[in-house]
């Protein structure tokens, strides 16, 4: 058995964490603070699903259902419209519990069932903009924004605002005429972030954005096309990414004999009856929609090929994956890279980003499924040496550089690999990120790295250099580092 594998073991079996038992003296960095709200649509349900395999990674505070102006359970006046329920989230923390035993043989930091349970409450659901009723999914957001933690809270909108419009409300009215006001507002502002697909009803125009207008607001709408309903048709899309999204690479992966979670993940005509959906929306079943363009999305799938998963960028985002995305929102990486943009509706809204490019998450897809395929075996595999695990990459001479106009940088990678795999490392520039805009190709292999910053660079001119491990192993996982040298 591998050290690791041994580590991992003994800490199942004394109550131990790994790094104890390897003699790690390494602390492990505070994990990203998120709660996911979405509004129970099938893509919704997908996104979460591949959320939950990464568990592990994330500081999961809460799993809310709200509502949006597509899916809203009704009132006394009010028929419900397009409402899923509320069951399958609770359907999904069983199914979650029967693959936690495995789940756990390759990291044991994945939280504990019933505690993902307990943080799985219902929000503001009745109507699309209704935020007069406190809610358990209001209370639990709420709480989490005044927690005593000043790690930044993640907090990811995927279907309408309401719940977190709701929380917010409840916070002003009740601390609003405290004489330290200004200070808990600023303390709130400070740390709460919105990831949100686009704004899907009135909630954030109408009350957030007037008296939260100073939160960050990330719109990854316009980078989850190639995750959406019209993915086969995103530009950028590598032959092997639509590959892997492609029914005969999803049935062999990700659908067939990959535990209880997976078995809830929903492709085109794979059967599956969603209760409350209208029959335009029944991919699962409605067999008119398949191998034609005779539907809203005018593109043709096969059965079994992938369906969408259009929030999947805002959980992307927050994994520590190497490519420091979450230090700059114009970095990109597996959840897209954004730009700053007016959003016109409220000119003191400083803080709102949306997409540089529609499809510039189409790069990393390959490398999305193929890990989203390792953590599938995990939910099926007892065994540590079984499966696959993610590489470690590091640099050892530091990420952030400075070097003058003709300098040249001379950078050292090294990677580990948990298996026993063989790592191939790889240098490449990530010009979509640097500032320095003249030609400067950087490419090869190995552990060293010599860059050439170009004579006419500027002072202040950035360079992004992209440090990527792959290893051999069953579904060939990358992780990276980003090396960012500064003109001086």
């Amino acid at each position: 058995m591998k050290k690791r594998a041994i580590g991992i073991f003994l800490a199942l079996t004394m109550g131990m964490s790994p790094a104890v038992c390897m003699g790690s003296t390494e602390a492990a960095e505070p994990k990203t603070r998120v709660i996911i709200t979405q509004d129970g649509e099938v893509d919704d349900m997908n996104s979460l699903l591949h959320t939950l395999l990464y568990a592990n990674d994330l500081d999961i505070e809460g799993i809310v259902q709200s509502s949006s102006s597509l899916h809203y359970s009704g009132d006394d006046n009010n028929e419900p419209l397009r409402w899923t329920g509320t069951d399958w989230m609770y359907d999904f923390m069983d199914a979650y519990a029967e693959v936690y035993p495995n789940l756990i043989v390759h990291d044991p930091d994945y939280p504990e069932p019933d505690a993902l349970r307990a943080l799985t409450v219902v929000g503001n659901v009745t109507m699309e903009n209704e935020i007069e009723t406190d809610t358990d999914g209001s209370n639990l957001i709420k709480e989490s924004i005044l927690k005593e933690d000043d790690r930044p809270l993640y907090i990811t909108i995927c279907g309408g605002a309401n719940t977190l419009a709701r929380a917010l409300k409840s916070i002003e009215e009740e601390h609003g005429s405290d004489a330290d006001w200004q200070e808990l507002h600023d303390k709130i502002v400070s740390k709460v972030v919105i990831f949100t697909w686009a704004f899907q009803d009135k909630t954030y125009k109408e009350y957030i954005s007037q008296s939260w207008p100073e939160i960050p607001v990330i719109n990854v709408s316009n980078a989850a096309i190639c995750f959406g309903y019209r993915w086969k048709g995103a530009d950028g899309m590598s032959e092997a990414a639509i590959e892997k999204m492609s029914a005969a690479w999803m049935q062999e992966n990700l659908l067939n004999d990959q535990g209880a979670l997976l078995d809830r993940y929903v492709t085109w005509g794979d059967g599956t009856y969603i209760e409350g959906e209208t029959d335009d929306q029944q991919f699962g079943t409605n067999e008119s929609m398949l191998n034609t363009e005779d539907w809203w999305g005018k593109i043709p799938y096969d059965r079994y090929d992938f369906l969408s998963e259009g929030d999947t960028p805002t959980f992307l985002m927050l994994l520590p994956l190497g490519l420091r995305s979450l230090e700059d929102y114009s970095y990109g990486g597996w959840g897209g890279m954004y730009t700053t943009k007016e959003y016109a509706e409220n000119e003191n809204v400083k803080n709102y980003y949306t997409a540089v490019k529609g499809t510039n998450t189409a790069p990393w897809m390959e490398a999305v499924f193929n890990d989203f395929a390792a953590r599938a075996d995990w939910c099926v595999t007892s065994s540590y040496e079984d499966a696959n695990h993610e590489p470690e990459v590091t640099v050892t001479d530091g990420l952030d550089r400075t070097a003058a106009a003709g300098e040249e940088v001379a950078i050292h990678g090294e990677a580990t690999d948990p298996d026993g795999d063989n790592v191939t490392l790889s240098w490449s520039r990530l010009s979509d990120a640097d500032t320095y805009e003249g030609e400067l190709e950087i490419s090869g292999t190995g552990n060293d790295l010599t860059v050439t910053v170009p004579a006419d660079a500027k002072a202040g001119d950035t360079i992004h250099v992209l440090l990527k491990g792959t290893d051999d192993g069953e579904h060939t996982l990358e992780r990276y580092q980003r090396v960012i040298i500064t003109v001086k």
